[in-house]
């Protein structure tokens, strides 16, 4: 490449860079710091995409066959203010001063202009070999997506790894659970902290993408009696929430932190919408907000991955109970969660607001307050509304 021509490449670069800027700082203006959510985050990729896509068309023009991918949350859509832009090179057994040369001129124009961009180059033997030994790497390659290049090696690289999940659901959903135990132990919960790690803490963002993981590997949840339709809506609007929190104290901070420590919850509550109500103040209106949301993810990862209680949805199990009693003995038989359509089943009973307390009634609830599984079935009855009708005061509790 001439002098002139190198310029010139460097120039287009700068300027590709500098729009990239402008327009992610025009979406950031585009709607309150409380605001963006799942669309601002989709959108937010989306700029970036643009730009890689450029730099790559300018940098790989000399380059071997070669492929460019998103990963992780970005390849997911799911891209934060001050989250990394993660991106895989690929390439095909290609001179390594020829891949370095062209993951330069992609890279250093994003780096120089203060991008975090996290990279990996690998051919696509060498990302199934680190995605065997690693489950970030496997996870992060189940979220890849193509952004331009040679769509074949992008197939090479990414489909053993989808194949290698769905060849073993239940090893892979062991540890999804088992990453899932590790990240409550290092972090928490973010169902119950005052200072919730909304990423990686119990019920956080990470759970939310865990199901679209188990997802690859055995399809549809709802469709393999995992899920039931009222949860799957659950979960969006939790994401929508966690989504809109963690974007909020990206950009009142300037960098990427997860953690919402006490010094940023009033402000955040307050671009979140929340006011002050007579007994409650509007930090505590995002807190309680929060806990509802990140409970419901945090009770359905414990269900799902970590206990992996969910019950099948065999004919025998399709009824479901017909009344509070049938409900309490159903929970008080053992140790799996009821099945999809059980849940369904007690959920859809209809309850007065306080439940008549029967001699029967009062029988199998002492009976199930002994029973081994006592706390994990008073779990399920909060979680299909039907504890909060036996116990009216546990609203105030909770």
């Amino acid at each position: 490449m001439t002098t002139d021509r190198f310029a010139e490449a460097e120039a287009e670069a700068d300027a590709t860079v500098a729009r990239l800027k402008q327009e992610l700082a025009a979406l950031t203006r585009a709607y309150s710091p409380g605001h963006h959510g799942l669309w601002a985050a989709r959108r937010r990729a989306g700029i970036v995409d643009g730009a890689l896509t450029q730099l790559y068309a300018r940098a790989a023009t000399r380059a071997p066959r070669t492929a460019l991918a998103a990963l992780g949350g970005y390849g997911r859509g799911a891209l934060a203010p001050a989250s990394d832009v993660d991106v895989l090179l690929l390439h095909d057994d290609a001179p390594a001063d020829e891949i370095a040369g062209l993951a330069e001129r992609l890279l250093y124009p994003l780096w120089d202009a203060g991008f975090a961009v996290g990279h990996a180059v690998r051919t696509p033997s060498e990302s199934l070999t680190v995605a065997s030994d690693r489950l970030d790497a496997l996870t992060a390659t189940l979220d890849a997506r193509l952004l331009a290049g040679d769509e074949e090696l992008f197939r090479a690289a990414v489909d053993p790894s989808r194949r290698m999940v769905r060849d073993d659901p239940d090893g892979f959903a062991e540890r999804l659970g088992d990453a899932a135990v590790e990240r409550r132990e290092r972090f928490g919960s973010a169902a119950s902290l005052l200072e919730p790690e909304l990423r990686d803490g119990g019920g956080g963002l990470r759970d939310l993408a865990s199901f679209g993981w188990l997802e690859v590997a055995v399809g549809p949840l709802e469709d393999v009696g995992l899920l039931r339709a009222r949860e799957r809506e659950a979960l969006g609007a939790a994401e929508e929430f966690l989504t809109r929190a963690r974007s909020a104290l990206h950009l009142e901070t300037g960098r990427r932190t997860d953690r919402l420590v006490l010094e940023h919850q009033p402000s955040i509550a307050r671009e979140m919408g929340f006011v002050d109500e007579p007994g409650l103040i509007a930090e505590d209106g995002l807190m309680r907000a929060l806990f509802e949301h990140a409970r419901l993810v945090d009770w359905l990862a414990d269900d799902l991955l970590i206990g992996r209680r969910r019950g099948s949805s065999e004919p025998a199990l399709i009824a479901g109970p017909t009344d509070v009693v049938g409900a309490l003995t159903m929970l008080r038989g053992g140790e799996r969660t009821p099945s999809s359509a059980e849940l369904d089943a007690a959920e859809a009973m209809a309850l007065p607001e306080r439940v008549d307390w029967t001699d029967e009634l009062r029988d199998e609830f002492l009976a199930l307050l002994r029973s081994p599984h006592g706390p994990r079935a008073i779990e399920v009855l909060d979680h299909v509304g039907i504890w909060p009708r036996l116990i009216p005061e546990w609203r105030d509790v909770r």
